[in-house]
């Protein structure tokens, strides 16, 4: 009877640990996703990008992606993912145009994009307005010449009619990530069982 009743223990003792097992793997699952944007690095950003944001890797910039993966429980799955609204295309690739403008303005450098972050590409251009700067619209560019005796002409934006990014598919489990997943499973629910 002894041996009947531990088996009948054990059996509850691996139920408990299965309900539990959603809870108990999800920092691994948003441990891993996160690896995931931290490894890539190809494809390498755009020439214009590394001027923007310097030599991060691909998906690193201010570390919002990274930080927005969470994950939930739903009865015995776990849902990692993020809510970011650029997530989508910067995982599956795309094209990006421009919605209300005849093209997409691009920060030239990160001192511009610093600025445009705050006060928008209108309100950056008035700015410069102000300060006496004429802005110069071209097909391809805007550029603005300062009110100095020089009076040589900067570039401040990049004018595209689209943009193409990559896919840089990060919101998965690699082969070895899946075993590691299945080697933490295992001992959650078979150690020290008996």
């Amino acid at each position: 009877m002894r041996p009947l009743l531990e088996f009948v223990e054990a059996v509850e003792r691996f139920g408990e640990r299965a309900k539990g097992l959603p809870e108990e793997i999800k920092p691994f699952l948003i441990r891993e996703i996160q690896k995931n944007i931290d490894g890539i690095k190809e494809p390498r950003n755009a020439p214009l990008t590394l001027k923007v944001k310097g030599r991060k890797p691909p998906l690193r910039d201010k570390g919002h992606l990274r930080a927005s993966i969470a994950g939930k429980v739903d009865g015995l799955k776990v849902i990692a993912g993020t809510n970011l609204r650029y997530a989508p295309i910067q995982h599956f690739g795309g094209t990006i145009t421009p919605k209300r403008a005849k093209s997409l303005v691009i920060p030239a450098d990160r001192k511009i994009r610093r600025e445009v972050e705050t006060l928008g590409v209108k309100g950056f251009l008035e700015k410069l307005k102000k300060e006496n700067w004429t802005i110069v619209f071209r097909k391809r560019a805007i550029l603005g010449i300062p009110p100095t005796k020089r009076k040589k002409p900067k570039l401040l934006f990049v004018r595209k009619e689209k943009v193409t990014i990559p896919a840089r598919p990060f919101m998965h489990l690699t082969e070895e990530q899946m075993k590691e997943l299945q080697e933490l499973a295992e001992k959650i629910l078979f150690e020290d069982l008996s």
